[in-house]
């Protein structure tokens, strides 16, 4: 994640959602409802799980970068209230 509005964002509310839709017919696909737990700025690591192949200036030029872990706290389906029949693993 780079140093942007929803890293911001982050700081200050620790809450997250996410809109996983399924391609195919109708409306299918989960809401993911997160938590942050944890962020870290290790640029080796960072650098190993990015797939991006930018220029080193390039990248250097786009700011930081910051890896941010997150808890699945709750999956509800695309549409409706109703509970997911999804499940983590």
């Amino acid at each position: 994640m780079r140093e942007r509005l929803t890293h911001r964002n982050l700081q200050s509310n620790p809450h997250a959602s996410f809109l996983l839709v399924e391609h195919g017919p109708g409306y299918r696909g989960v809401r993911l409802f997160l938590y942050k737990t944890k962020e870290v700025t290790d640029s080796e690591l960072i650098a190993r799980m990015t797939r991006r192949g930018l220029t080193p200036e390039e990248d250097k030029q786009k700011g930081p970068k910051f890896l941010v872990y997150f808890t699945v706290q709750k999956i509800l389906p695309l549409i409706g209230g109703g509970e997911s029949n999804m499940t983590l693993v």
